[in-house]
């Protein structure tokens, strides 16, 4: 049991207090309450609990962080694309609390592959498997939706993804929205967030920041940026969504106890104001608070 601090909960906004159980979260709610549960709770002295984060598109190779690398930062769990064998080393270096979602080469089969998006296009018939498709330039992006729209039904169902490893053009963000697949991208490329998640697009984050919440920031901050709850949203909840597990990324009872303690300086509330990324202390919007993303403001730090 925790008490004394700050839980980032749908379930409860004002939170102060966690609990587990067998690797669950039994209790969210008040420090009264948790102290009376367990007098023996420890004291989070002011700091944040918030759902661990999602790397959702690691791309292995020789300048990718290592397994401890992304757990020191505060990413719990990582969608790894690459051949098997380097999954396999990635995977044996883990540390306990890093949970791995690998994407092998399409020839070595299994439920889920990665393929270039170019070698998809030569391919008689679309692979029934959990596809990730690595795009690298719009004209890419442009061939794979054309052939992706022969069957959209089938590209659905088997929960293929796109890796767009480049800005998203404006032009493209509509037929995005459309097509229904999930879509990850780096906010630090300064990607138009807004309109595609305005589009209906599926939008999750490859956390390329030294940081997570750099990473955050920069959906946040970016000339087409969006709010911090949806881009902390695109970091956790939607990551988890793209890969077939819409219930993984919230603290509340019953949900795995998938959370990371940070060191903030304040929890505030974005205002709802496109014109500006503002910021506020009032609890009284019923929503709970993230840190303060402003770039003069300090990044949290990971606690443990």
């Amino acid at each position: 049991m925790y008490y004394g601090g700050d839980v980032y909960s749908s379930a409860d906004p004002f939170a102060t207090a966690l609990g587990t159980a067998d690797g669950t979260v039994s209790f969210i709610g008040s420090d009264e309450a948790a102290l009376a549960l367990d007098p023996a709770a420890a004291d989070l002295g002011g700091d944040f609990l918030a759902p661990g984060f999602v790397h959702a598109g690691l791309v292995l190779g020789p300048d990718a962080p290592t397994a401890a690398e992304l757990h020191a930062r505060g990413i719990m769990h990582v969608h790894v694309l690459g051949d098997q064998a380097a999954i396999e080393r990635f995977s044996s270096q883990a540390p306990d609390g890093l949970r791995i979602i690998g994407y092998p080469d399409l020839a070595a089969g299994g439920e889920r592959a990665w393929l270039p998006a170019a070698a998809l296009v030569g391919l008689d018939a679309l692979p029934e498997t959990s596809l990730y498709l690595v795009v690298s330039t719009p004209a890419e992006l442009a061939a794979v939706l054309n052939r992706l729209s022969e069957s959209p039904a089938h590209a659905q169902r088997w929960g293929y993804r796109l890796l767009l490893d480049f800005p998203v053009p404006a032009e493209s963000v509509e037929t995005l929205g459309r097509s229904g697949i999930a879509v990850t991208l780096d906010p630090g490329r300064d990607q138009p967030l807004a309109a595609l998640l305005s589009a209906g697009a599926q939008v999750s984050l490859a956390l390329g920041d030294e940081s997570p919440w750099g990473s955050v920031r920069s959906a946040v901050l970016g000339s087409d940026g969006i709010g911090a709850r949806a881009a902390f949203n695109a970091a956790t909840r939607f990551a988890h969504r793209a890969a077939g597990n819409p219930e993984g990324g919230v603290l509340r009872p019953g949900a795995d106890a998938d959370f990371v303690r940070w060191s903030v300086e304040r929890l505030v509330v974005q205002v709802a104001d496109a014109r500006v990324a503002a910021w506020s202390t009032d609890p009284r919007s019923g929503t709970p608070g993230l840190p303060e993303l402003a770039a003069d403001v300090a990044l949290p730090t990971r606690v443990g």
